[in-house]
């Protein structure tokens, strides 16, 4: 595999991602999408869904939108109206 990221994302990286997935969320998903990720060590599965699967509890789940407290230390508030378009 030739696209190797050898160090975990930063906290702006980590907001940026939240912020993409938030938008396409609400512009792109449909009712799922499930995402396959073949890894050095293996894949990875990601599911998106608008609907709680079975079984599951939603108390299960982090919450990141809006920005969990953690994340939202030292960056401006963020319109969540917007389309949080990137340049």
């Amino acid at each position: 595999m030739t696209d190797e990221i050898a160090e975990r994302l930063s906290d702006d990286e980590l907001r940026q991602l939240i912020r993409l997935l938030v938008r396409y969320c609400q512009h792109d998903l449909d009712q799922f999408d499930d995402w396959r990720l073949t890894l050095p060590w293996g894949e990875v599965y990601v599911s998106i869904s608008n609907a709680l699967p079975l079984g599951h509890p939603r108390d299960a789940y982090t919450e990141v939108w809006p920005f969990s407290p953690k994340l939202a230390e030292s960056i401006p508030a963020v319109d969540t109206t917007a389309t949080n378009d990137v340049e």
